[in-house]
């Protein structure tokens, strides 16, 4: 684009917001001095804000909220009052264009909102408290604060604890208030801050704010600032002694209960059928007046008393091992492991020295919420 075409267009957008500006005042000006049709001007200046000039839109939107108090519209008011003193900073507006007598009533109203609604001027963490070190953190933090007129205030935390309380104004006051100890483990704080007029103390005025953190970690490491878990990347600490199993010796072994239970008691049973054998079943066999038919019944029988008797007896010798056997004696030996322990203290100091430069930083922040004035 040649420097003729630059020429013509700024001319164009020029021309554009001069007629714009010229709407709008023309309109207002109609309008308020027949202080009637407040709706139908609100909505006109709401369109016509986006696009104008930032002295103008702070002009509208102290027009926007003086209409908006004529409709008994509080929370309108409100909104544009605030965008108006804080986003504005309270300019000064030029509304010549406006007849004598509405001007001088806009005049009262806006002197009414500046004497009436606490601007905050400066709210900030002091230097020194604006970065902390997070091993070793303060018990308290201190703000800056500085106020459009002087006020009585309660600082709260989320939970409504009182943090603070004192008078702030028109000079900077630093605001001293405790902190606990894992207060820098969390990434966001809020708080409110509730305001009382000096000159009016009935009428309150909340405000919200929020403490932000921001974690610097050295450069290798990883850091979970829940909990305060810093770690070197790649590195982590050996285990610096290990377990070993020492036999010292061998012995044998006699188990009563074992012996008991199954080699004696198996050991009898055996006996039990031998006996049997050779008393009652070997007497009936040889006893003349035993028939043929009985006498090959109890030939079955003794040698089936035989075989259990022999079975018996051969499980309780087996059972014998259990009885006497050779136990090893041991205990757990710590072998201490120096290589590794070397290692874990060189990495301690390390960690030691990474843990001293984890710093928080600390910022203030508005928040979205924003109370009224209450009476």
């Amino acid at each position: 684009m040649d420097v003729r075409k630059k020429q013509l267009l700024f001319l164009g957008l020029f021309l554009v917001f001069s007629l714009l500006a010229g709407d709008w005042k023309k309109e207002t000006a109609a309008q308020i001095a027949l202080e009637k049709n407040y709706p139908l001007l609100v909505e006109s200046l709401q369109k016509y804000f986006p696009d104008l000039p930032d002295d103008e839109k702070a002009a509208v939107c102290l027009l926007i909220g003086y209409c908006q108090a004529r409709l008994n519209n509080p929370q309108a008011e409100l909104s544009w009052m605030k965008k108006y003193l804080e986003e504005f900073k309270a300019a000064d507006v030029k509304i010549g264009f406006i007849a004598a007598g509405p001007r001088k009533k806009i005049m009262q109203f806006k002197g009414s909102w500046q004497r009436d609604f606490p601007v905050i001027r400066e709210l900030a963490m002091t230097p020194k408290f604006s970065q902390v070190a997070y091993f070793n953190p303060p018990t308290e933090l201190k703000l800056r604060l500085q106020l459009s007129t002087p006020c009585n205030f309660h600082l709260f935390a989320a939970n409504g604890d009182l943090l603070a309380m004192g008078v702030l104004g028109a000079e900077p006051r630093v605001v001293a208030f405790p902190v606990a100890g894992d207060f820098f483990k969390t990434v966001r704080h809020d708080f409110r801050l509730l305001l009382m007029l000096v000159s009016a103390p009935e009428k309150e005025i909340e405000k919200y704010f929020a403490i932000e953190m921001g974690y610097q970690i050295p450069e290798n490491t990883t850091f979970d600032p829940l909990t305060a878990d810093l770690k070197i990347k790649g590195r982590e600490l050996q285990p610096e002694t290990r377990t070993e199993t020492v036999i010292l010796s061998r012995r044998t072994v006699f188990d009563k209960q074992e012996f008991k239970k199954s080699f004696v008691k198996d050991l009898l049973i055996g006996a039990g059928f031998f006996i049997i054998n050779a008393t009652f079943v070997s007497s009936n066999i040889e006893n003349p007046d035993t028939s043929l038919y009985a006498k090959s019944a109890l030939y079955g029988t003794r040698r089936v008393f035989n075989i259990a008797g022999i079975a018996f007896s051969l499980k309780a010798l087996l059972g014998l091992p259990k009885v006497i056997r050779r136990e090893k004696v041991s205990e757990e030996k710590i072998i201490e492991l120096p290589t590794a322990r070397a290692v874990n203290e060189g990495l301690r100091r390390e960690l030691a020295l990474a843990k001293e430069k984890v710093m928080v930083q600390l910022v203030v922040k508005p928040s979205d919420e924003e109370g009224g004035t209450h009476e």
